[in-house]
């Protein structure tokens, strides 16, 4: 097992990573409600540019892409750290 400076340094090191996602997830569900906003006034024109629809809807995809791999990324790292505690508890419980 690693040592006990080395688990706390990395678990402040993931943190820091976590909220880094979780900031850039934010980045881009605002991106995506800004698109959906954008979209929504399109279609109450009186001529719909196709053009600029489509567009649209190509970033909202495209968006919606990397917020998925935001979540996955994440996942990844909570559950890194759960891992991370449960092995720390297991060893701890161990010890006594």
């Amino acid at each position: 097992m690693y040592p006990f400076e080395e688990v706390l340094a990395w678990e402040a090191e993931m943190n820091d990573s976590l909220y880094q996602e979780r900031k850039i997830l934010a980045a881009y569900q605002w991106m995506k409600m800004d698109l959906n906003d954008r979209r929504a006034a399109l279609l109450q024109e009186n001529t719909i540019d196709g053009i600029a629809l489509d567009q649209l809807d190509q970033a909202l995809l495209h968006v919606e892409e990397l917020i998925m791999e935001r979540y996955i990324i994440i996942d990844e790292k909570e559950k890194a750290v759960e891992r991370m505690y449960q092995q720390w508890q297991h060893i701890l419980q161990n010890m006594q």
